[in-house]
């Protein structure tokens, strides 16, 4: 499948640079870019690091117009991951990540020409999403936000539990290299729970945590935080019971030397219900968190669960030629079904790849997205109907960066 936009971005001439994939000697030099670019890999186990990576999922473009004395001026690659879907079904997902040009070969449409090359990647792996967590100096054109990141600030000297049910779980203090299996174990579980939530490689961790943090673990959650001038700075929390979430947030409360608790959470997780006065947990911003791009939506809509039956037709518009057509969705006791529809089939609603991604996993919601004029509807009902048949019965959040 090549799209009008891979074929246009294949085609920009960008004089004396070549695209290829990556080496095993590159490594140096792609670590140096990224030192340049992202202020470094923050990890101090590298080797773990790049083994989230194959070479052949990273793309280099180097600067040959000195042939004797070629060098690295851009990169982009894919992390091979996979998402949860309303339901707890997994999607196969391409993620895009390390995507940088260099500040002396900007503005001359070198990282188009990486963008489509990361797209081409997606299709060899047979991704069924392309995901990606774009920086603040840009946008990648046909990814929806998939999900949101709420930001706390709980002042834990006023912070204090509601009554509940004691929990007997053992709960204890570890080092995350000792904690490692046990962290994975429950990590898996909460990912299948948490629609967008991405997966993780056996080498994510020891690259992410070291035995600088600290970990709480509970047999159905756990904590990774350190301790930062006058914070308890949450790194990772996952919690699948109650009882679970009560106990961690006991224990980050019990950290008596410290004014304040920072942990970024779903926009409906419940920790602030879980205080006697939630106002103490303050909501210090809202971001955006993972982004995505469907590009197998016969399969994503087979496998998620649903609210209410659905029947209808809709128009994707992609300006980009990767999954525009006309679309029956049927949904049927809990079953979807995304086929194309005949020549003849009016549509009842148009919409986006961006609005696509959004509405399926979450993010926002078809009302939401049609108040804004992100969705247009062609029949009277359509939108409230699609809407109820993908309502989420929890708000999407990943916590795991690439």
């Amino acid at each position: 499948m090549i799209s009008e936009l891979m074929s246009y971005r294949e085609g920009l001439a960008v004089d004396g640079l070549i695209i290829r994939r990556a080496r095993e000697d590159d490594w140096d030099a792609l670590r140096d870019c990224y030192s340049r670019a992202f202020g470094g890999v923050r990890t101090r186990d590298f080797d773990s690091w790049k083994r989230q990576f194959l070479l052949s999922d990273i793309i280099v473009a180097a600067d040959v117009s000195d042939p004797d004395a070629p060098f690295i001026v851009g990169t982009g690659s894919v992390i091979r991951m996979s998402t949860t879907v309303p339901g707890g079904a997994q999607l196969q997902v391409a993620a895009c990540a390390q995507g940088m040009v260099a500040t002396t070969h900007q503005k001359r449409g070198l990282y188009s020409k990486i963008q489509a090359e990361m797209m081409y990647i997606a299709l060899e792996t047979g991704a069924d999403v392309f995901a990606a967590m774009p920086g603040p100096g840009g946008n990648y054109g046909a990814v929806g936000v998939a999900s949101h990141t709420r930001h706390l600030r709980i002042d834990r000297r006023r912070a204090k539990l509601r009554a509940g049910g004691d929990d007997s779980a053992l709960v204890r203090e570890l080092r995350p290299s000792v904690a490692r299996p046990r962290l994975r174990e429950i990590y898996d579980r909460w990912q299948q729970a948490n629609p967008a939530a991405l997966s993780r490689g056996e080498f994510f961790w020891p690259a992410t945590f070291d035995d600088d943090s600290c970990v709480i673990v509970h047999p159905d959650g756990y904590v990774v935080f350190d301790l930062v001038a006058d914070a308890v700075l949450v790194r990772d929390f996952c919690a699948l019971t109650v009882a679970a979430h009560r106990e961690l947030l006991r224990c980050l409360l019990g950290h008596g030397e410290y004014n304040e608790i920072l942990m970024d959470t779903a926009v409906d997780d419940p920790t602030p219900l879980l205080l006697e006065d939630p106002r103490v947990a303050a909501v210090t911003g809202v971001d955006t968190g993972v982004w995505m791009w469907i590009l197998n939506a016969a399969k994503a809509f087979r496998l998620r669960t649903y609210r209410a039956d659905f029947h209808g037709v809709i128009r994707v518009d992609d300006p980009y030629g990767m999954s525009a057509g006309l679309f029956t969705l049927d949904i049927t006791d809990g079953t979807g079904s995304w086929e194309p529809a005949s020549g003849d089939a009016q549509a009842d609603l148009r919409l986006g790849p961006v609005e696509l991604a959004s509405s399926y996993f979450g993010a926002h919601t078809p009302l939401e997205l049609h108040r804004a004029g992100r969705i247009e509807e062609l029949t009277a009902g359509a939108v409230a109907a699609l809407d109820q048949a993908l309502a989420p019965t929890r708000r999407p959040f990943n916590i795991t960066p690439f």
